[in-house]
C-alpha cells in the first residue's frame, strides 16, 4: 500500500467502472439518432448543401451557357471577360499534367496556340458533334506556374497565365453519400455529447471524481475543518476494498452500488438507521456519553464512528452539507477535548475495535485489529496524509469561514503521479 494511494482515488476516475452498462444502453439510442440524421435530416439539409457548393452561374467553373462566347485564340481570351472552349474528348482524358493534388490539361486552341487549363469536369457539356465537348466557363488568370508546368514552357503560348475553368467549385456529394457522411458525423458528436453528459451528471451526483478538474470534486473537503473531521475516520476509509479513502468526506464516491450498500446494510442493518432523525440520534448517543469525560472506555471507537456515520449519511443524502459541517464540528470538538493527539485517538479507536470484535464473538479479533493498526501506521507515515493535519485545528461550522491553509497544501499534492 503506497503513500500515493492516499493522494487521490483513481479507482473510478473516468467513471467507466460505475454502471457502465448504461453506456451500452445508450448505443442503440445513438444508432437510432444517427439513422434519423441520415435518412430524415439528410434530405432536408442536402438542398442547402447543394446551394452552398454550387458554382454561381456565369462564374469560372460553371456550365457555359449559350451567351458565353467561344475563344479561338490567346487574343480572344485576353479580350473576353469570360469564355468557353470546344475540345476533343481525348484531350480531356489524356493531355493532362499533375501538380500535387491538381490536374491540369494542355489545350490546343484553333489558332494553334497551346495553353494550360484547370477544368471542372462536372460542368463539361456535350455538343451536337460526337467527340467534341463544350468546356465550362473560363477566365484567363495570372499565376505563378508550378515546376511541372514549366517543363512545357517552350511549347506554351504563355506561362504567366492559365485558363481557369475550375473556379470555386468543390466536389459535390450525392444525396446518398451526403446522408451517410451526415450520419457518421452525427454518430461521433452524439457519442461525445453522451459521454460528456454522463461525466458531468455523474460528478454532480457524486458517482465518481472529475477526470480533469479533480480538485473540484464535490466530496473533497471545503476547508480545514472538514479535512480534520475526515481524518478522524481515515482508518475505516482505508479498511475496505469498496472504499476509496481519505480525504473524501464520505470515504468513497456515491455509485449506486455503494449508496445502496450504505443505505440498506451499513446504516440500516448494522445501525438501524433509516432516516435523518434516527441517524442524528445515534450520532448524538455516541458522542454525548464521552463529552466532558476523560475516563470513558472505547471513546475513540465511538467518536470516530460518529463522524464516519455522518459521512455515510451525507453520501445517501439523509443530511445536507450544512448539517454535515455542524455535526462534524459538534463531534470533532468532543474528540479534541477527549484526546490530545492523533496517536491517542487512534490507539483508543483500535482498542475499542478489538474489544468490539471480541464482544460479537469474532475469533480472529486480534488479527483484524492488527490489520487496522497497520493501516494507521501507513497513513501516519505519509507526510501529506490524514495525520499531517494539525490536531489543534480550529473547528468551525460557519459556511465560508473555515481556514483552508492545510487543505490547500494537501490538495496541491493530491494528484497521484501515476495518473
Amino acid at each position: 500500500m503506497s503513500a500515493n494511494r492516499y493522494h487521490i482515488s483513481n479507482k473510478n476516475i473516468y467513471g467507466f467502472k460505475t454502471n457502465m452498462f448504461q453506456m451500452f444502453l445508450v448505443i442503440p439510442v445513438l444508432i437510432a439518432l444517427a439513422l434519423l440524421a441520415e435518412f430524415v435530416l439528410g434530405p432536408v439539409l442536402y438542398r442547402f448543401y447543394q446551394q452552398d457548393v454550387t458554382v454561381e452561374k456565369g462564374a469560372a467553373g460553371s456550365e457555359a451557357g449559350a451567351e458565353v462566347q467561344v475563344a479561338e485564340s490567346l487574343a480572344d481570351m485576353e479580350r473576353l471577360e469570360t469564355f468557353t472552349l470546344i475540345t476533343k474528348g481525348a484531350v480531356i482524358n489524356y493531355d493532362t499534367v499533375r501538380s500535387g493534388d491538381q490536374i491540369y490539361h494542355r489545350l490546343r486552341l484553333p489558332s494553334g496556340e497551346l495553353v494550360i487549363a484547370h477544368i471542372n469536369k462536372k460542368a463539361i457539356q456535350d455538343t451536337d458533334e460526337p467527340g467534341l465537348y463544350r468546356l465550362p466557363t473560363g477566365v484567363w488568370r495570372e499565376w505563378e506556374p508550378p515546376a511541372e508546368i514549366l517543363v512545357y514552357q517552350e511549347l506554351l503560348a504563355a506561362t504567366d497565365h492559365y485558363v481557369d475553368m475550375y473556379g470555386d467549385y468543390v466536389p459535390v456529394l450525392s444525396q446518398a453519400d451526403y446522408g451517410t457522411a451526415l450520419g457518421r458525423i452525427a454518430s461521433v458528436w452524439l457519442f461525445i455529447i453522451a459521454v460528456f453528459l454522463y461525466r458531468v451528471i455523474g460528478v454532480r451526483r457524486w458517482r465518481f471524481a472529475p477526470a480533469v478538474f479533480w480538485r473540484r470534486d464535490p466530496l473533497l473537503p471545503k476547508d480545514d475543518t472538514e479535512l480534520w473531521c475526515a481524518s478522524t475516520f481515515a482508518i475505516w476509509a482505508h479498511s475496505f476494498p469498496m472504499l476509496e479513502g481519505w480525504p473524501l468526506v464520505t470515504g468513497v464516491h456515491g455509485s449506486r452500488k455503494v449508496v445502496a450498500n450504505f443505505r440498506r446494510t451499513a446504516l440500516g442493518e448494522q445501525w438501524d438507521i433509516y432516516d435523518r432523525q434516527g441517524g442524528l440520534q445515534t450520532v448524538h448517543e455516541l458522542t454525548e456519553k464521552h463529552a466532558g469525560c476523560f475516563d470513558t472506555p472505547c471513546a475513540g471507537w465511538d467518536l470516530c464512528r460518529a463522524t464516519q456515520l455522518l459521512g455515510m449519511m451525507y453520501l445517501v443524502k439523509m443530511i445536507d452539507r450544512e448539517e454535515l459541517d455542524a455535526e462534524f464540528v459538534r463531534a470533532g470538538r468532543v474528540i479534541q477535548q477527549r484526546f490530545h493527539s492523533w496517536d491517542e485517538m487512534a490507539e483508543s479507536y483500535l482498542e475499542g475495535y478489538e474489544a468490539w470484535l471480541e464482544r460479537i464473538g469474532q475469533q480472529n479479533a486480534a488479527q483484524y485489529a492488527a490489520r487496522r493498526r497497520a493501516i494507521f501506521q501507513q497513513l501516519k507515515a505519509n507526510p501529506d496524509g490524514p495525520y499531517s493535519v494539525p490536531w489543534k485545528t480550529n473547528l468551525t461550522s460557519i459556511p465560508g469561514s473555515g481556514e483552508r491553509t492545510v487543505l490547500k497544501k494537501v490538495l496541491f499534492r493530491y494528484r497521484d503521479p501515476k495518473l
